[in-house]
């Protein structure tokens, strides 16, 4: 009988524990764009000492598609090409990193963009030295930076984590190491400048050392209507064929 029950007791347990996870958020994803953009808007409004120029950040295409590009590699080393005019991104030219490395059990974005944040305790803002690691901390709350993209991506195994998720975000501009006292006494965050903060979705730009092909909503349209075409070619022949059978027609 106490079998039984802690068999019962542990069932939902293990039914939880065999559920399959959910799929990861894909870089279009409505949700997973507004957390990504409120999270970092949250956390660097609370920049202590308070910021007086801190810029709204506010979502960008590209950068994603370029986070999820890099992530693809499944690898910890950050981005070779981001120092390079138009690798990572059409227009900006700095463009800056972060990036996470977890079991995908344990990935939830916020929490990741929090880690970013928490190389806070490293910093002595009346220094202005960090003790440790501070440049995820830093790029997060820079108050120049105003656009960002993340992506989260599924790999097999790295450094030993099997079923790991490599989160990055990518920003612009991009924080320049030895500027941080740019936003130490640089209280709002909040968005002023509509040309600036609006979003664009470069529809045709992709990294080009991804080495991918992708067929955006245009592309579709035309390949669709080519192979319609095509079709409706050969059925205009078949029939002509058919009904006049003295007339020989070729494509």
């Amino acid at each position: 009988m106490r079998v039984w029950v802690a068999a019962l007791a542990l069932w939902p347990v293990l039914r939880a524990a065999s559920k399959p996870l959910p799929p990861l958020p894909k870089i279009t994803e409505k949700k997973f764009i507004e957390l990504c953009v409120s999270t970092h808007n949250k956390l660097r409004s609370e920049v202590q000492p308070p910021a007086s120029n801190m810029r709204y950040m506010t979502w960008d295409a590209a950068l994603a598609r370029t986070a999820r590009a890099w992530g693809k590699k499944c690898t910890v080393q950050h981005n070779i090409y981001l120092e390079k005019k138009h690798q990572c991104h059409p227009n900006f030219t700095s463009v800056g990193e972060n990036l996470w490395l977890g079991n995908r059990k344990i990935f939830h974005v916020a929490n990741a963009i929090k880690l970013f944040y928490d190389e806070i305790k490293y910093y002595n803002f009346s220094t202005q030295k960090c003790s440790k690691v501070c440049g995820h901390y830093f790029q997060v709350v820079w108050d120049v930076s105003y656009k960002v993209g993340c992506a989260a991506t599924l790999c097999q195994q790295v450094l030993g984590i099997r079923d790991a998720v490599i989160f990055i975000c990518n920003y612009s501009p991009r924080f320049i190491n030895g500027n941080s006292e740019s936003f130490s006494n640089s209280v709002e965050c909040k968005s002023g400048n509509p040309e600036r903060d609006k979003i664009i979705y470069y529809s045709r730009w992709y990294p080009p050392w991804a080495f991918t092909v992708v067929c955006d909503e245009a592309c579709i349209a035309v390949v669709v209507l080519r192979i319609s075409l095509t079709f409706l070619a050969f059925v205009a022949v078949y029939f002509l064929k058919k009904h006049f059978t003295n007339i020989h027609v070729t494509i």
